[in-house]
């Protein structure tokens, strides 16, 4: 007897980390977070954290991390240290590559290729467009893991934005976005 895990079609297919992560840049720009930021390291914590949304007034921190296949997922040990530097925590991985009930309750999943977008590609035939935001689904919203991040966290974040500023790196956004 063969056990297996039937897959969508986009879970075969090896999307590129870049690719993931390009979107879930522009996915969290939308949100209206004043500092978007990826490949963000806070000082001292050994931790990167692949795109990261942080809110002006309210401390809030949301995190997605990237995953670009199931094998990725499964060799991944370190996700569950980012929890203490966010409020909202969530993966990035193409449709079928994680399972909703292999995560804790609080935390989201975005998928790249869902079902829905397979079939928004069939429809392209009839003169349909794909809008690169269309290629996206929370099939899993993240809920708050805490009120607020607390204050080591905080300001590590905090100089993690500052370095980046300093080292002149172009991924990294400020943007007058809404207070959140």
């Amino acid at each position: 007897m063969i056990d297996y895990i039937p897959l969508s079609a986009a879970a075969g297919r090896r999307v590129a980390t870049a690719e993931l992560r390009s979107l879930a840049l522009e996915h969290m720009c939308s949100l209206g977070y004043a500092f978007v930021g990826s490949e963000v390291s806070p000082p001292g914590s050994g931790s990167r954290f692949d795109v990261v949304g942080i809110a002006r007034y309210t401390r809030q921190v949301r995190i997605y991390e990237v995953k670009s296949s199931r094998a990725d997922f499964l060799r991944d040990a370190k996700w569950e240290r980012y929890l203490e530097y966010c409020t909202h925590f969530a993966f990035v991985a193409p449709a079928g590559a994680i399972f909703r009930w292999e995560l804790p309750r609080e935390v989201g999943l975005i998928e790249y290729g869902a079902p829905i977008f397979e079939r928004m590609r069939r429809a392209r035939r009839f003169g349909l467009t794909i809008l690169r935001e269309d290629c996206l689904r929370a099939t899993r919203p993240s809920l708050r893991l805490r009120e607020r991040v607390a204050d080591g966290a905080w300001i590590a974040l905090l100089e993690a934005i500052a370095l980046a500023q300093r080292a002149g790196r172009d991924d990294v956004l400020l943007s007058e976005g809404g207070g959140i």
